[in-house]
């Protein structure tokens, strides 16, 4: 007997597949099938379809220019488009001018990721920088690899609230910002000292805790007692940074802690994510035992590359305690504040 699925439920299923598929890679062989099943199922497949636009390789030139081909026909398909992934526009010349026509018809997008690949970084021409600001985006997400982040880059995109590059230099970061993903020099920490009063999420690639300079510097800057959010590729911070976080909620770290250390008391949830397979946990006690007089905990998160012994322990604390334990395939399936685009 056939049962007939209300509309609302099937676009309902529709949607699942780009929200089980977006922490890797979206499911654009899926969404394509469905646009194509009827007209009602069309509307809600082609705005996930042009949800996202990225491009990881110079060579997908003839993919962009059919893609700003259809935009340019189909107008209305760009207003869906919400984050775009392309190569600094410079580089190279002829793929540069397909990236700036597509940011000139996307205009309704949040977020941009900007990457370079190779040493031949150029600056825009004054002709393609022209054209890029009378465009006048308003990301509130702005990602820049592989190259420096530079005045212009920040300059162009005012009111930016989710900032993450990989390579900066000293110069003042925007007033706006509420989350910052970067790695960092004690040198570079000094922008941190300048007028942030919105930053409340924090990711820091790869620190090194064991540069006094860099330690003094983060103790200095004055943002951490507003943290909400900190996000560590790495180890956990000594315990001179720990006690400013006054008001730390999350803390996520990727290698976990080689001696004791007193975790704030304000810490809802704590996560332990590393990328790759480790090693069984010779400090797992060390991470216990902080986490055990928490008196606010409500969550542990673990990705798939936890050893297993590490894992049991931390499950089974969680039990003892009563606080929620979730498991995730990686780091990138773990909801963060820095990706707007999740839905």
């Amino acid at each position: 007997m056939a049962i007939d699925v209300p509309l609302d439920v099937q676009i309902l299923i529709i949607e699942w597949v780009f929200r089980s598929s977006q922490p890797a890679s979206i499911d654009y062989t899926t969404l394509h099938a469905c646009a194509l099943v009827c007209r009602a199922w069309t509307p809600t497949a082609q705005r996930l379809l042009f949800r996202r636009i990225s491009c990881i390789f110079s060579d997908d030139i003839h993919f962009f220019r059919l893609l700003v081909s259809t935009l340019s026909i189909r107008p209305h398909l760009a207003t869906h488009v919400r984050y775009i992934r392309v190569a600094w526009p410079s580089y190279p010349p002829d793929y540069g001018d397909v990236c700036l026509r597509l940011l000139e018809l996307c205009r309704h997008v949040e977020g941009i990721s900007f990457f370079h690949r190779g040493h031949n970084n150029k600056p825009l021409s004054a002709e393609s920088s022209a054209r890029l600001r009378a465009i006048q985006l308003r990301p509130v997400f702005l990602e820049v690899l592989g190259l420096p982040i530079g005045k212009a880059v920040v300059n162009m995109f005012p009111g930016v609230r989710f900032l993450s590059f990989v390579h900066g230099d000293e110069h003042p970061l925007p007033s706006t910002l509420e989350t910052l993903k970067t790695r960092m020099s004690a040198r570079q920490c000094l922008s941190l000292s300048e007028s942030l009063p919105v930053l409340r999420n924090l990711c820091l690639i790869i620190p090194r805790w064991s540069d006094k300079l860099l330690c003094q510097h983060f103790n200095a800057a004055g943002i951490l007692p507003r943290l909400r959010s900190l996000e560590i590729k790495g180890e956990i911070p000594p315990q001179g940074i720990l006690e400013q976080l006054t008001q730390l909620e999350t803390l996520v770290v990727a290698v976990l802690a080689g001696q004791h250390a007193s975790l704030p008391a304000s810490l809802r949830h704590f996560g332990y994510h590393p990328w790759r397979d480790v090693t069984p946990g010779a400090h797992v006690e060390l991470a216990l035992d902080p986490l055990r007089v928490l008196p606010q905990l409500q969550l542990v998160t673990v990705t798939r590359g936890v050893d297993q012994h590490v894992r049991t322990a931390l499950e089974g604390m969680c039990h003892n305690k009563g606080v929620e334990f979730a498991r995730y395939e990686t780091p990138l399936h773990f909801q963060q504040p820095q990706y707007i685009d999740w839905i």
